[in-house]
């Protein structure tokens, strides 16, 4: 019989059964809910970094590689060079290759928006919860054992409270445990500090690459704008564009 089962049978019998501290458990609870806040934007910048569900599984399959797949922008660029090269007026081909180019910019451009979500707002998440959230769970997972074997050590010594054999184990759980439990202690209220200034950095880093992307865009599809005449060709374009965007070109 493990100890965990032992210390739970003396407990349905009413044993002992260590305490921990109201303020312990509040710690345990706001670092769950940290945690569970930084799982949250770890999902969420996957959601803003994928373009569809093709993509998202070309990424999983090259394990999440930056440049794994085209994006929307160079689907759209290929499509246009696609088109330019079969159809038979010049002048509407240039006016297409011209916009490919733009497209173009704007795919490397959601590729650079990609890799800083992922580098500078997602990995430092992920290394967190990789390592330290990891490292306070299994501190938690030892101290309750530690707890165990008190509270087994604790019961004994009732049954025999003059055996100095079970007394000596008794207090060395006891000296254990109280060991164990200030240094978690000490673990919860460093990393709840660290989870808390991870969520503030990863929140401003990432309003800061979406403000960046959100006026690198701009500023592309102005481009847009200039590479195309506002004649004939242009509406034609944009009628071609609308095809294509609604077609298996852009997948």
């Amino acid at each position: 019989m493990t100890t965990k089962v032992k210390a739970a049978a003396y407990r349905l019998i009413g044993g002992s059964k260590t305490v921990y501290s109201a303020d312990y458990e509040e710690k345990i609870s706001i670092f769950n809910n940290f945690k569970k806040q930084i799982e949250k934007l770890i999902g969420l910048v996957a959601t803003l970094v994928t373009d569809n569900l093709a993509t998202e599984l070309k990424q999983k399959i090259s394990k999440d590689t930056v440049d794994s797949g085209m994006n929307k922008y160079e689907k759209v660029g290929q499509a246009l060079y696609k088109y330019s090269s079969e159809i038979e007026n010049d002048s509407f081909a240039v006016v297409l290759k011209r916009a490919k180019e733009v497209f173009d910019n704007a795919g490397q451009k959601h590729r650079e928006f990609r890799k800083n979500m992922l580098e500078k707002v997602q990995n430092p998440m992920k290394e967190w919860i990789e390592t330290n959230a990891k490292h306070v769970t299994k501190e938690l997972k030892s101290i309750n054992n530690k707890r165990d074997e008190l509270d087994c050590a604790i019961n004994k010594l009732r049954k025999k409270p003059d055996d100095l054999e079970i007394q000596a184990v008794k207090d060395r759980a006891e000296n254990v445990f109280q060991v164990e439990l200030k240094k978690t202690d000490k673990l919860l209220d460093d990393e709840i500090m660290e989870s808390q200034s991870l969520i503030s950095s990863a929140m401003i880093t990432l309003m800061e690459v979406i403000e960046d992307y959100n006026k690198s865009m701009k500023e592309i599809f102005k481009d847009f704008n200039r590479a195309v005449e506002y004649d004939k060709n242009k509406r034609n374009l944009m009628i071609v564009l609308f095809v294509l965007i609604g077609s298996e070109d852009l997948g």
